[in-house]
Parts: structure tokens; C-alpha cells; sequence
């Protein structure tokens, strides 16, 4: 993270978040606007590999290491849903 250890989960949420929509729209170049709600399968196309890559820019972007062992795809239905589980499964670097 780019501030202290002291940000709260709804800063970092909002970090992730915001991060995650401009890095899906420069990676993906969607039709609509990438929202919280937009899902990342269904709507966006996202492959295993795109996500993979959505994960390592987040985590670059924004100083943390993402813990990924509990992660699949029902975790991953939108950009929120990603998002909340970034927040709740990451540590500083």
C-alpha cells in the first residue's frame, strides 16, 4: 500500500476497487464502463490468465501481496466480489 499500515479495509477496498476498473478497461477495452457490479466472466470475458495478470498489476499497483490459495471462480463473479475478497486476503509488502 502506498499509505501506512493504518488504511482501513473500506480505503482499501475503495483502492482495489478503483484500481481494478482502470486496469480491467486498459487490459480488456470494454463497451460499457467497468463497474463494482460488472461480472468479470460473464460480462468482461476474463480468462484464468487475464485474471491471473488482473491479480500481479493489483498487487504492483498497490503494494500487497494478494493470498490466493482460497481463491476460484465463485469468488470471482464481479468486480466487487473481487475486490472484497483482495481486502479480506492481503498484507502489505
Amino acid at each position: 500500500m502506498t499509505e501506512s499500515d493504518t488504511t482501513t479495509a473500506p480505503e482499501l477496498r475503495a483502492q482495489v476497487v478503483d484500481t481494478m476498473v482502470a486496469l480491467l478497461t486498459r487490459m480488456l477495452r470494454p463497451e460499457a464502463p467497468v463497474t463494482v457490479g460488472t461480472q468479470l466472466m460473464d460480462e468482461l470475458g476474463l480468462s484464468s490468465s487475464l485474471a491471473l495478470e488482473l491479480l500481479l498489476e493489483v498487487e504492483d499497483e498497490l503494494e500487497i501481496q494478494i493470498d490466493v490459495e482460497d481463491l476460484d471462480e465463485d469468488r470471482m463473479t464481479t468486480v466487487g466480489d473481487l475486490a472484497d475478497y483482495i481486502t479480506q486476503h492481503s498484507t502489505p509488502r
